[in-house]
């Protein structure tokens, strides 16, 4: 992949060491954690940067927690008391405690509910690094506000990205809280929809750095052209790391994909068809305002996740217009619909899924790998639907964000597959599968590589499977598809990318799965590919290590530096005799 001017930066970085001899004192370092290069440089990049924050934007699943966690306790071992962690959700928070209490010793307080607001006296003004969410922090804004923070770090922080646009409220109230604090801002896709995205992100941390929008949107949007110079702008500010950069030392493994072009059963098609036709009608009683386009993606969308998602709205408009004494015909016309998805038993897509998983499943056995895949769809309906056809023959959960943080639990420790909306794919680490279904596609398609990289991430020990449905006679997956294409070649010309997230097209099932099973590795083939790697990386991999290594002593206190356990292993001389010292920093 061609190198950006944002990766000459990187390698710059991890080259600095312009740092005096015990400046700092590190906290990052267990008997379970391997430390890489690319994460020791990405805290360094934060804890050094002469701006007002920074952004951390490693491709997700490269250990963005850990690089932050990394920046938090060593400012509060240089004596920084005002530390505020806001994270989008309480079920991440939990997934955040997990990681805090496993190991890190650094003092901590959670506030996320009503209970931690009265048993805590002190409210935000605490003896301990202050986690919460951004709702939380939202709701009690006048408290937050008056704490002179230092350090604010927010996780998923793309969600951040209006902050710019008149009506984001929480974006505003966020940057409101954290005044003239540090920011660190966590996020694997810091282009999500368009370079806008990314504009909202550095704002965030600083609106006098660039132009006003408009301008920004004329010299940049859809400017690919102009995209080296965003990428050398915008370098002060983010650090990214891609899986491309670390795979010569780190254990990434492979990513395959497939993509099934199904076909409809004649009853689908016949109900997809007379959706069509009333989309494209000139008057239409029960959507007077929105246009033919944004309908289709809307109606059609929902046809191509289930029938059981369109039938639920297709009930929601025949009780509105049962009230308008206009509509008897488009009442009749919606009536014979909703009579049509109730004669339909089975989705063809359905069927296809028990396929896949039963040979999924099969193929994981075989290889050793775990019997456990996590299946995505936009619609709550959907997820019903799949959970009532799938329970009987595989222990399933469903999560999507009304419940608590002990479904996910439930899925690591028990359950098989996970039914999830797309709030299971923001942060959670659920590489102990390795099968990632998309159900449906979401509208904004970079959803997808954050869906796979649940599972596509440091940690995985097995080659991660990604199978995608696809309607190519759906208007709606067809457009979608479109998008794809256009969103990864904008984060790609600013920002790079890895993997591809759709591919492998195939009308055909049994070939095509086939075809993607058999180049699937067992574990003992990916340790040895991996050790191979490494043998002929040595060289590029001892100056990277050096380089890392030469970051630590000349950023950190090298008494707590020679703690860190560096990998690959070859370059680690010192990790057996520094184990027994390890636990004085960790639980």
């Amino acid at each position: 992949m061609q190198q950006t001017p944002f990766h000459a930066y990187y390698t710059a970085r991890m080259l600095d060491a312009a740092i005096q001899d015990n400046d700092f004192a590190p906290v990052f370092a267990s008997s379970g954690i391997e430390i890489y290069p690319f994460q020791i440089a990405a805290a360094s990049f934060a804890l050094h940067s002469n701006q007002k924050g920074a952004i951390l934007c490693d491709e997700a699943g490269m250990g963005k927690s850990h690089e932050a966690m990394l920046v938090m306790v060593q400012k509060w071992l240089e004596g920084c008391r005002r530390i505020l962690l806001c994270i989008p959700n309480a079920d991440l928070l939990n997934q955040w405690l997990e990681l805090l209490n496993e190991y890190y010793t650094v003092p901590f307080v959670s506030m996320v509910n009503t209970n931690d607001w009265n048993n805590n006296r002190k409210t935000f003004e605490q003896d301990g690094i202050v986690i919460t969410t951004y709702d939380f922090a939202c709701e009690h804004f006048n408290e937050a506000k008056a704490v002179d923070w230092e350090l604010t770090v927010f996780e998923e922080a793309n969600v951040l990205s209006g902050v710019y646009l008149p009506d984001n409220k929480q974006a505003k109230t966020l940057k409101n809280i954290s005044k003239s604090s540090f920011k660190l801002l966590l996020t694997g896709t810091p282009i999500e929809k368009n370079i806008m995205d990314l504009y909202g992100l550095v704002w965030f941390i600083d609106e006098t750095v660039l132009p006003n929008e408009q301008d920004f949107l004329k010299r940049y949007l859809r400017r690919p052209e102009n995209y080296p110079e965003l990428s050398a702008k915008v370098s002060k500010f983010c650090f990214r790391t891609l899986r491309s950069q670390a795979r010569s030392y780190a254990k990434i493994t492979d990513r395959i994909l497939l993509t099934y072009e199904y076909a409809l059963t004649p009853a689908e098609q016949e109900l997809y068809n007379k959706l069509y036709t009333y989309i494209n009608k000139p008057n239409k009683i029960a959507f007077p305002e929105m246009d033919s386009y944004d309908l289709a993606l809307r109606i059609l969308g929902l046809q191509s996740s289930s029938t059981a998602a369109i039938l639920q709205t297709v009930k929601g408009i025949i009780k509105r217009l049962q009230n308008s004494p206009n509509a008897i015909d488009e009442l009749k016309e919606w009536q014979e619909i909703k009579h049509l998805c109730e004669s339909i038993e089975t989705d063809s897509k359905l069927t296809a899924l028990r396929k896949i998983l039963d040979s999924v499943f099969s193929a994981n056995k075989k290889l050793g790998s775990s019997k456990k895949a996590v299946v995505f769809t936009e619609s709550v309906e959907t997820q019903k639907m799949l959970y009532e056809a799938l329970n009987e023959n595989y222990g399933v959960v469903v999560y999507n964000g009304s419940k608590s943080f002990d479904d996910i639990k439930q899925f690591k420790d028990q359950a098989e597959v996970l039914i999830s909306t797309d709030n299971g794919a923001k942060g959670f680490n659920l590489q102990d599968a390795a099968v990632v279904i998309h159900y449906d596609l979401p509208y904004n398609t970079l959803k997808i590589e954050q869906r796979i990289d649940r599972c596509h991430r440091l940690g995985q020990q097995n080659d991660v499977l990604s199978i995608a449905f696809i309607d190519k006679n759906n208007f709606s997956d067809v457009r979608k598809l479109e998008l794809v294409n256009k969103r990864v070649l904008v984060t790609d010309g600013v920002f790079g990318v890895s993997d591809n997230i759709i591919g492998g097209f195939t009308d055909n099932l049994d070939i095509g799965m086939r075809e993607v099973l058999s180049t699937l590795r067992c574990k003992t083939q990916i340790e040895k590919d991996y050790q191979e790697t490494l043998s002929h990386k040595e060289t590029v991999n001892r100056q990277a290590l050096s380089s890392a290594e030469y970051m630590l002593f000349t950023t950190f206190t090298k008494e707590i530096a020679n703690k860190m356990q560096l990998t690959p292993k070859y370059i680690s001389d010192k990790a057996e005799s520094l184990n027994a010292d390890l636990w004085s920093i960790v639980k």
